[in-house]
């Protein structure tokens, strides 16, 4: 019964490893569209990578079900329920086979935030770049009218067209 319920969890976690591999490719297609500036491009890829990450919570539920069954099977303790104290009660085999899966998707799991910080910076650079631009636009003053009636310079006046920061 537990070899079933460990071929069940290893069946799931490759599936969360395969998504979380399409997501990872959409992260490193997100920095070349990031850079690039294609604002619907980006906009689509987050659509899609919602849908995937509603997958994955569809998946968690059911791995999270699975890892239950094979604690009460194993008379787990509630601090060893999880994958390693769950490896640590099988046969040789089966532990392999599950610490194998384990290692990939953490592998992915390390890359995919790796990609998900460069974009996070990427898009925190994009949006100063922006602040700044608009700040100076806003901050460029007429200079046809230096001079009052009086032969005294104006006193500068800063024309802003939006006064906040993104």
């Amino acid at each position: 019964m537990v070899a079933s319920l460990i071929d069940k969890l290893i069946d799931i976690l490759e599936q969360e490893n395969e998504i979380y591999t399409d997501i990872l490719n959409m992260s490193k297609n997100k920095t070349d569209i990031i850079v690039k500036g294609k604002i619907s491009e980006l906009e689509n890829i987050v659509k899609l990578e919602q849908s995937y990450i509603a997958r994955i919570g569809k998946l968690e539920n059911e791995r999270e079900e699975i890892v239950e069954k094979i604690a009460r099977q194993l008379v787990l303790d509630k601090d060893d329920i999880n994958i390693s104290g769950i490896i640590k009660k099988l046969d040789q085999e089966n532990a392999a086979r599950l610490k194998t899966c384990r290692e990939s998707i953490m592998l992915t799991l390390k890359e995919l935030k790796s990609v998900n910080e460069l974009n996070s910076n990427l898009t925190k650079n994009s949006l100063e770049y922006i602040d700044f631009s608009i700040n100076l636009l806003a901050s460029i003053d007429s200079t046809a009218n230096n001079y009052s009636n009086s032969g005294r310079v104006n006193d500068p006046k800063k024309r802003s067209f939006l006064d906040m920061k993104l």
